[in-house]
């Protein structure tokens, strides 16, 4: 009970951070153990073994496919960045999991997570191939460059997206920005 002279508390917004049930802890644990499996699967497939051969065959489950070699690069930055998210989601997943402080709100969150790794390391693989990032040109490519920074880039994708914005705002600088009569203003 309040004193007369005791100012009240104000009451704490209700979280909806409802703690994830058994069975979908469960399969997402199934999920990321799968997704594992998958991404190293693939890789291993669209691994260009011979970087001399403009075009391949490459066998998946399901037929033959003939793959150029700039789109094999490509599928190996975005699987690259997937894994280097993976990494993070997994590691994610067992320390909150561990911990038994896993919320049901943050499911979405584990399984964007590889989409946005892999959208974001092509982002990078097609500035680094294009010469932005480095300020080199479109040269020689090795599989294993294109794979590590990829999937650092993954990994690490705040960093990332902020060495991106960085790279965009001094490529687009104006010396006099333009006024505009109705701005948006930023919160």
């Amino acid at each position: 009970m309040a004193s007369a002279g005791a100012q009240p508390q104000p009451e704490t917004p209700a979280t909806n951070t409802s703690p994830m049930g058994g069975g979908m802890k469960i399969g997402l644990g199934v999920y990321i153990a799968a997704l594992l499996l998958m991404l190293i699967y693939l890789l291993i497939r669209i691994w260009p073994v011979d970087i001399q051969a403009q075009v391949q065959s490459i066998e998946f489950l399901w037929g033959t496919y003939q793959f150029h070699l700039e789109i094999r690069y490509f599928l190996l930055a975005a699987l690259a960045g997937a894994l280097g998210s993976y990494i993070h989601l997994a590691t994610s997943f067992a320390d909150y999991a561990g911990n038994d402080q896993l919320s049901a709100t943050w499911a979405w969150w584990y399984f964007l997570r590889p989409c946005i790794g892999a959208s974001l390391a092509v982002i990078v693989y097609l500035s680094i191939r294009g010469g932005i990032v480095t300020g080199g040109g479109a040269g020689a490519v090795s599989p294993y460059g294109i794979g590590a920074i990829c999937a650092l880039s993954g990994l690490f994708s705040k960093q990332a997206t902020d060495k991106l914005r960085e790279v965009f705002e001094n490529l687009f600088r104006t010396q006099n920005p333009v006024e505009r009569s109705d701005p948006l203003k930023k919160a």
